[in-house]
């Protein structure tokens, strides 16, 4: 028997069960499922247990008790199957016996024969047909019997057939208290976030996804942490930093082929992964109903890990479940964001000073007055400044159209002055007047050899940053189109060439 689980701390990879068990007698038994690692068994009564055991062992046909009514639906396909394979070689067989006959009536009177031969047509006709059907129907019983038997296997838990014993004496009558830990357990936060664009205030609902595969169910508190407890912990330390000069003649580099080295062992190139966008518009605009949890969420913080706590229940065949964690109330500022060099439409942005909660990591269905907007990655806020997108604002575009001129012999190489800048043409389908930001930039000269003289910048940024990125804020009305015009030039040295990073 497996003692009763007292609670379950989820990671994001694995999970930490505390089993709790009254001894009655001197010694005791009992068995974990092989999902658990044995190595990680601790008894956490220290002085309640002497000769404490635990050892792997081999076990078969053990069904976890969430997965008994699906054993029995494939046992019973299973015969099902059987049945209809036993009658079509039945049938087989009689087809078989009626060919056999009616090659044996050569001798027959021609009364008899025709009669005989009616009868054994008919006989055909129907095991033909008979047959037909059940081929048919044996198809599809054994399509389900595959389906059944994949869903089994594909839900029971990891490594079913081990068992982890853990024996020993009890020294106390008291309850006895052991960990232990498994990788067949995930979790993610998932937030639905909805943002009033008049007010700023922004409904935060939380949720874990959760799984665990032990083969044990568990309903009753649950612990969820933000970071994984780390297998090996070293002091920081950091490596002397040493300078030299670098050799005025590189030293040329072999192949691998020159080397004697086979393409096996020759080191291949880094793959370069294109960064994913933090923010997808949902197609769907629906307004559908969604169900959601009370209650202010409860979170423990700590140097290393937040956890927050929730209550559910946790099938242990894998079956993802959903734990409400609570609701909070953020406040913010709504900001409407156009960046033309990036898209022509504009950004829905809640924009807040502070926090009263630490924000964990986690993944977010957005949505603005109630309406769903898109999907984003949230990543861990403090209590600092938090910049939250919302998705599209479709009814306010943007435009930007360059404007190239160069003075002197060429742009790409040559001497003289390049001439440059840029319009910009904000348009806007809301229905009422807003205020919008608009975002766009001027090179920065990384050598003192390149001169940057900024000629006309109409109307004013409201904000020009020390890395030249400019930020106007505009108020526009429906229907209005207002335009931004930069113009700069950028001098340098004849025979040189300009080159954007």
């Amino acid at each position: 028997d497996t003692p009763a689980v007292r609670s379950v701390d989820v990671y994001p990879r694995g999970a930490r069960f505390v089993f709790e068990l009254t001894p009655t007698e001197d010694s005791f038994r009992f068995e974990l499922p092989g999902a658990f690692d044995a190595a990680s068994v601790r008894l956490l009564n220290l002085t309640g247990v002497s000769d404490l055991q635990v050892i792997e062992q081999g076990r078969k046909g053990w069904i976890p008790p969430s997965l008994a009514p699906l054993k029995e639906r494939t046992d019973a396909q299973a015969k099902a199957v059987a049945l209809l394979k036993a009658k079509a070689a039945s049938l087989e067989q009689t087809r078989a016996m009626l060919n056999v006959s009616s090659a044996q009536v050569n001798g027959t009177e021609s009364k008899d024969l025709i009669h005989y031969m009616e009868e054994a047509q008919a006989l055909r006709l129907k095991v033909e047909n008979d047959l037909a059907d059940l081929t048919e129907t044996l198809s599809l019983e054994t399509e389900e019997l595959e389906r059944l038997e994949a869903e089994l296997e594909s839900r029971s838990p990891r490594r079913s057939d081990q068992i982890v014993q853990v024996s020993g004496r009890a020294n106390t009558r008291e309850p006895l208290l052991f960990e232990a830990r498994t990788d067949a357990a995930r979790w993610g936060l998932r937030y639905v976030m909805d943002l009033n664009s008049a007010t700023g205030a922004i409904d935060v609902h939380m949720f874990a996804s959760a799984a665990q595969g032990t083969g044990l169910d568990y309903s009753g508190d649950l612990t969820f942490h933000s970071r994984q407890p780390e297998d090996s912990v070293s002091p920081p330390a950091m490596d002397p930093l040493r300078v030299a000069l670098r050799p005025k003649h590189p030293i040329p580099v072999r192949s691998p082929a020159a080397l004697g080295l086979t393409s096996a062992v020759a080191p291949s190139a880094l793959a370069k992964a294109m960064p994913e966008r933090a923010s997808n518009t949902m197609d769907d605009q629906g307004d559908e109903a969604v169900e959601f949890g009370a209650g202010l969420p409860v979170i423990a913080s700590t140097l290393s890990n937040v956890a927050v706590l929730g209550r559910g229940t946790l099938e242990g065949d894998g079956t993802p479940s959903d734990v409400a964690l609570g609701a909070l109330s953020l406040k913010s500022t709504p900001l409407l964001v156009l960046i033309p060099e990036q898209r022509s439409t504009g950004w829905i942005v809640a924009s807040m000073d502070a926090i009263t909660t630490p924000l964990m990591p986690g993944r977010a269905e957005l949505r603005v007055d109630g309406r769903p907007s898109g999907y984003t990655d949230v990543p861990e806020y403090g209590l600092g400044q938090t910049r939250l997108p919302f998705g599209s604002a479709s009814r306010l575009s943007a435009k930007k159209t360059p404007l190239v001129e160069s003075t002197g012999s060429s742009w790409l190489g040559g001497s003289g002055i390049f001439k440059s800048g840029y319009t910009l043409e904000v348009s806007s389908g809301m229905d009422s007047e807003r205020e919008v930001t608009v975002r766009d930039r001027l090179p920065i000269p990384v050598d003192e050899k390149i001169k940057l003289e900024v000629l006309k910048i109409d109307p004013e940024p409201t904000e020009r940053d020390a890395e030249n990125r400019l930020s106007w804020k505009l108020s526009i009305k429906p229907g209005e189109i207002r335009k931004i015009v930069v113009e700069y030039t950028l001098s340098y040295p004849s025979g040189e060439t300009l080159e954007y990073r």
